[in-house]
């Protein structure tokens, strides 16, 4: 989570900056007392307040907004309700769903003329793409919501678009623009009634100045964000997000103890609230820390823990990035082979996701693996490749290091005139952008080459240069090779004496650095021991809290039972009196109607006499009861004991349920591998079979022999297009797809454009009519899959003469309408029902394999569509499919 809605509303505390407490404890009340939209308005606002620290709750809330705006047909409540849903499905990584709240959020605020939230909703989802690392994407939706938003009088909405746009030029390496527009967005938030924003544009102020080794600007802006918070600093998502960045600046400064001890805080918190990305973000920090410390194996686990949540979230730059790292982390500890793996994985992703920065940094990754492999070839392509996409971004950083590296491969070819000159335009880059370690090796290496030149005086004054840059910036690893090398030019010019000076020095600061690291490493583990021991406290603690809680909350519950024995005997006695008043009232009564009891007294010592004989046949009456209910008792026994026995066998059955299950599962599992490798081993014979025909057109001269091969070349191209269908039938089931715009007409004439070879020699005419740019959101490959068995179908059952195959598509209310057209030989009426099913062909004569159409209906409907035929035989066919413009 990175910034949250400032959605003030009229009843909100707008005019000064309240804790976060109160600010909630205000918002419920109102959300109790209000009713109709402004309740609306007030859970909204309630929703957002929670943001910082407990996303559960926030969920919670905002779908009681979104049903009771739907109750009351209020769309900017949904609207606001959709965008407060989207934001936590973020949060908790469902990033689809997210991005289709934010839609759903655009379409009503739209249609509502709510343009403000529009806008936001639109930065959103820039925001959302720009994670998954779509740029394109993200900067579609990003100029649509600053036409909206530049002259709108909702300033924190337009401060975040600005922050989105400042994270989208970092990307792009284009930090002016960075930094102009999160200046821009300080000075928006600065003047907000509400402080509390500022810390997330502090937090990016931090990191830029961070990032460039200025350390002193950035604390001050996260001193600044802090100080907005006031006392109001416990446990929140402002105050992670500041220890985070200051845990930043310590490790750059060296101090891994304090910077992990924030980071530990900082991961307590973000594990508790379920904010997936940060906790990744956190991790990949804790790892850089452990890497400076050469403690591999707890960098490797933290960045494997971050990589895990990268892939099942599709965090597409951050995995990139980790790859990279992992791959770095192997290069250092000599393990090539896995270096070399994890950086191709890293510059796919990349690519992919068409990160420049990273692709560059994977590629020189891979040249210097190379370069250690002795592959100056290959390590020399790599560079290459970095410097290229490196001055195209104007990563100057970037290229001084990919030229400084390529200037070492070729002083190891004994190339030293362009070793010197790469090392000296890497210098010059390092001196103009005043970076002092860069700077610091590039005179040092300098001076290794001039020695091997026997340059000695120059040499000499670049050792001087780096000797003083290495002592200013305190970087013992440069000073060490600084000084190895002043001993071994003293020593090749005779200067003994001096040379032993010298030697004393570089073995002093060699061993000074070795047990500082070992000081450093050992004071990590004593304290990542603490930090379990201290974790260990809090938890005993919390158990006896708990512990202690439930006591309370055991006298809690006999105070109030002896509180009700207290009410209840009070009332009974209040009882009491009022009967013994009402007896006391009614006791003349009483006597009066003596006189007449005792009248009747004779009538009531007959009836005794009845009575009595009306006992004895009740007596007997009972006896029979309760012979009855003893066997009403037994049979209920039998009953108790029949019910365990069946609940023994639902038990066993229910284990032998999730047993079969289990079995079913491993033999679906089974059985897709199998069907997998066994295309595979089947396609290999067939492409021999194919290769051999091919070869056997140029090498044989027979007709007879070049047609039977041309017979064994068809007979195995349409075996390779059956297995390829197979092939595509499962992966309709298993697939992990992605969802994205899809623009029609590049689509049609891509698919077209793989049967231009047929097309040619069929004689087909192509035709495409699609409106410019017509396009919808779903998933490409499926649309492919649909498009391609369409074409082909269109192909085999092609018209005898100026033949055609037509591709047109238009939308039509809410659907997309495709539609394949040929003249071909059409279908007859009592088939066009069977065309759909799985190897079903039309007649002995149909080449096909009966899959195509089969493919394109479950194709369809797995993306919620259906599917129309439209035929004439000798005229053609036509077939319509309709989809929906999006896809969930």
């Amino acid at each position: 989570m990175r910034f949250h809605l400032g959605v003030v509303f009229f009843f909100c505390l707008s005019t000064c900056a309240f804790a976060q407490s109160s600010t909630i404890d205000s918002l419920q009340q109102l959300s109790k007392n209000l009713k109709g939209t402004k309740q609306v308005d007030a859970l909204n606002a309630l929703a957002w307040a929670y943001a910082s620290f407990d996303i559960k709750k926030m969920k919670d809330v905002a779908e009681q907004a979104r049903q009771l705006s739907l109750q009351l047909n209020y769309d900017k409540g949904i609207a606001e309700a959709l965008i407060s849903e989207g934001f936590c499905e973020t949060n908790v990584g469902n990033l689809e769903l997210s991005i289709l709240k934010y839609k759903q959020s655009v379409e009503i605020s739209k249609k509502s003329k709510q343009t403000a939230i529009q806008g936001f909703a639109l930065a959103r989802l820039a925001l959302n793409y720009q994670d998954l690392g779509q740029l394109d994407s993200s900067e579609y939706f990003l100029r649509q919501s600053y036409e909206i938003l530049k002259d709108s009088m909702q300033p924190y909405y337009l401060s975040f678009l600005y922050m989105i746009l400042a994270d989208n030029y970092g990307l792009k390496n284009e930090s002016d623009k960075q930094l102009e527009y999160l200046k821009l967005c300080w000075a928006i938030r600065d003047n907000l009634a509400e402080k509390r924003y500022l810390v997330y544009t502090g937090e990016r102020l931090a990191a830029y100045y961070t990032q460039r080794g200025e350390y002193t600007e950035a604390l001050t802006y996260l001193r600044k964000s802090q100080k907005v918070l006031g006392a109001d600093t416990l446990d929140n998502e402002e105050i992670s997000i500041i220890h985070k960045e200051r845990a930043i600046i310590y490790i750059r400064q060296g101090y891994y103890p304090l910077a992990l001890d924030l980071l530990a805080k900082s991961i307590k918190f973000y594990e508790r609230n379920l904010f997936k990305k940060e906790l990744m973000i956190l991790l990949m920090h804790v790892g850089d820390a452990f890497v400076d410390l050469d403690n591999y194996e707890a960098s490797l686990k933290n960045y494997f823990k971050a990589l895990d949540i990268a892939e099942k979230n599709h965090y597409e730059l951050e995995r990139s990035k980790l790859l990279i790292q992992i791959g770095r982390i192997y290069f250092f500890l000599d393990q090539f082979q896995l270096g070399n793996d994890f950086a191709i994985k890293g510059l796919n992703v990349a690519q992919q996701s068409s990160h420049q920065i990273l692709e560059a940094s994977a590629l020189n990754l891979l040249g210097l693996i190379a370069d250690q492999e002795n592959k100056n070839i290959e390590a020399l392509r790599y560079f290459n490749q970095a410097l290229t996409i490196r001055k195209k971004i104007s990563d100057k950083v970037g290229v001084a290091g990919t030229v400084y590296n390529m200037g070492i491969v070729f002083e190891k070819q004994n190339d030293f005139k362009k070793a010197l000159d790469y090392q000296l335009q890497s210098l010059v880059l390092e001196e103009s952008l005043n970076h002092q370690l860069g700077m610091a090796f590039s005179y040092q290496s300098l001076a290794e080459l001039y020695t091997k030149l026997r340059d000695y005086s120059s040499a000499e004054k670049y050792l001087a240069k780096a000797e003083q840059v290495a002592t200013k910036i305190k970087s013992g690893k440069v000073l060490v090779d600084v000084y190895k090398n002043r001993r071994d030019l003293l020593i090749l010019k005779s200067k003994f004496r001096e040379a032993a000076a010298y030697t004393i020095l570089y073995e002093n600061l060699k061993d000074s650095i070795f047990n500082k690291g070992l000081s450093d490493r050992i004071a990590t583990l004593q304290y990542i021991f603490e930090l379990d021991q201290r974790d260990y406290a809090i938890e005993k603690l919390s158990q006896q809290h708990e512990l202690q809680q439930e006591k309370l909350d055991v006298q809690k519950l006999q105070i109030r039972q002896q509180w009700i024995i207290i009410m209840a005997g009070s009332i009974s006695f209040m009882g009491i009196c009022i009967l013994a008043y009402f007896i006391y009232r009614y006791s003349a009564r009483i006597k009066l109607l003596n006189n007449e009891i005792s009248k009747r007294n004779s009538e009531i010592i007959f009836q005794g006499e009845e009575l009595k004989k009306s006992n004895a046949a009740l007596h007997k009456l009972n006896r029979e009861i309760s012979e009855q209910k003893e066997e009403i008792q037994a049979q209920g026994e039998e009953l108790t004991e029949s019910n365990q026995a069946i609940l023994g066998i639902n038990e066993n059955l229910e284990t032998r349920i999730e047993e079969r299950t289990a079995e079913l599962k491993q033999a679906y599992k089974e059985l897709d591998t199998f069907f997998y490798r066994s295309s595979h081993d089947f396609r290999r014979p067939l492409t021999t079979f194919m290769g051999l025909a091919e070869v056997a057109k140029i090498t044989l001269k027979e007709k007879a022999s070049l047609a039977l091969f041309d017979k064994v070349n068809e007979t195995a191209h349409n075996l390779d297009k059956m297995l390829m269908k197979l092939q595509s039938i499962s992966d309709l089931g298993v697939q992990e797809l992605m969802y994205k715009e899809i623009f029609l007409e590049d689509c049609f004439v891509r698919e077209l454009n793989h049967f231009d070879q047929d097309l040619l020699q069929k004689s087909i005419r192509k035709e495409i009519l699609v409106a410019p740019r017509l396009s919808f959101y779903s998933y490409p490959a499926l649309i492919k899959i649909i498009v391609e068995n369409l074409i082909e179908n269109a192909i085999s059952f092609r018209g005898a003469t100026d033949s055609f195959v037509r591709l047109k598509a238009y939308q039509k209310d809410n659907e997309i309408v495709i539609e394949v057209s040929d003249n071909g030989q059409g279908i007859e009426k009592e088939y066009k029902d069977r065309v759909f099913d799985m190897y079903f062909r039309g007649n002995e004569h149909s080449k096909g394999n009966g899959l195509g159409l089969y493919i394109v209906k479950k194709t369809v409907l797995k993306l919620k569509g259906r599917v129309e035929l439209e035929s004439s035989i000798g005229k053609g066919t036509t077939i319509h499919i309709f989809l929906p413009s999006t896809q969930g």
